[in-house]
């Protein structure tokens, strides 16, 4: 596995790609989602804590991704009900050269919105993928799995794309 350059927490203040969607589900109930993204993110087949810690800040975690190989985790934030967010600081992928994901869960009166903001630097290889239409299709597609997964009565899906 090729050691990566992690990405601070300050630094997905201004993620590159910013998506969300509206969840009629508990924060509570998303929250417990995230700590095993094999169960409802498109593409992720595995995934397995790799230190004595199970989640919490500095937890590392494996991913183990359809196309991607696998990705070594260490999260960034942990705040039950409200946000997880972690850099990559592995790959065994040739596409990905810096990459961090901060998903926050912001309570509403009829559910959640779930955002998804992700900062990523693909290798020169990775820069053939068109990576926003890419990550894009996988919120879709993980966001609806997330909704059946946590919801009490159903969702809303309506992604946006930032920048």
């Amino acid at each position: 596995m090729r050691e990566l350059s992690p990405v601070s927490l300050s630094e997905l203040e201004s993620p590159r790609y910013r998506f969300s969607t509206m969840l009629r589900a508990t924060p509570d109930a998303v929250f417990a989602e995230l700590g095993d993204p094999s169960l409802w993110f498109a593409m992720v087949h595995h995934s397995v804590w790799k230190t004595g810690a199970t989640s919490g800040v500095g937890a590392e975690r494996e991913v183990g991704v359809h196309g991607f190989g696998t990705l070594r985790e260490r999260m960034l934030a942990w705040d039950p009900g409200e946000r997880v967010a972690f850099t990559m600081i592995g790959a065994t992928s040739p596409l990905v050269g810096q990459m961090a994901e901060d998903m926050i869960i912001e309570p509403l009166e009829d559910g959640v919105r779930f955002h998804w903001n992700v900062v990523a630097n693909p290798t020169p290889l990775g820069r053939l993928i068109p990576l926003g239409l890419l990550l894009r299709g996988l919120f879709l597609r993980s966001a609806s799995n997330l909704a059946k997964r946590t919801a009490w009565s159903g969702s809303h899906l309506a992604a946006t794309h930032g920048a």
